[in-house]
């Protein structure tokens, strides 16, 4: 054999399970279960109630023969979420700051705010259906008030519309902006087919949608 040695060749065959060696090294992702995708659902609505919406205006009309002018700015955020199950339980608040003069009286500088609660199980087909829209709080800033607002908007919120065939949405909405009354009052309790939430820009509401829509899928498993 001429002093030669040979020596066995090994092959050596690694199969590697997919996501099984990745998590070994620490570099798997979250998994998804009903559990994170409700933290994160929630992460992103108090990443969005710290930044909130906001638009400034004048008006300027007539009310039962009174000239009414008024300036000011509404605020509107989501206060508090809630998830039990697939339920959710979301607080939001509209709050009108202004102050202004009826006929020759001036208006000081008031408050008034609106609180709605809502109430009502996500399902995969609201989630599906949700969307954004661009629009005036109709309460504060009604149709007929003449109503200019500054920056590009036009006096309009971004909101998050919630829809269901039936009325399933529980509302409770409260108040202060009665006349002659210091104090809070429920305007509103009882279910609903539609809610607008507002949230901070388009962006925002898109990433909640998403959240929505991926903790609903997971959620009816």
């Amino acid at each position: 054999m001429n002093g030669r040695r040979f020596f066995p060749l090994i092959i050596l065959i690694v199969f590697v399970i997919p996501g099984h060696a990745i998590a070994q090294n620490g570099l798997g992702t979250e998994p998804r279960t009903s559990a994170t995708m409700r933290d994160n659902l929630i992460r992103s609505f108090q990443a969005d109630s710290k930044r909130g919406t906001s638009i400034f205006y004048t008006q300027a009309y007539k009310s039962h023969g009174r000239r009414v002018e008024f300036h000011g700015s509404i605020f509107g955020d989501i206060e508090d979420v809630k998830v039990d199950g697939c339920e959710l339980k979301i607080k939001s608040e509209l709050v009108d700051l202004y102050s202004g003069s009826i006929s020759n009286n001036l208006a000081g500088r008031t408050q008034s705010k609106y609180v709605s609660s809502i109430r009502f199980k996500l399902t995969a087909k609201m989630a599906a259906d949700l969307k954004i829209v661009a629009a005036r709080p109709v309460r504060q800033l009604p149709v007929g008030t003449n109503a200019i607002c500054s920056g590009t908007r036009q006096c309009t919120l971004i909101w998050i519309k919630l829809r269901t065939a039936a009325p399933v949405i529980q509302l409770t909405e409260i108040t202060n902006d009665v006349t002659d009354y210091d104090g809070e009052v429920k305007d509103f309790d009882g279910t609903v087919d539609q809610f607008f939430l507002p949230v901070s820009s388009i962006d925002a509401g898109s990433e909640l949608i998403a959240e929505m829509r991926a903790f609903a899928e997971i959620c009816a498993t």
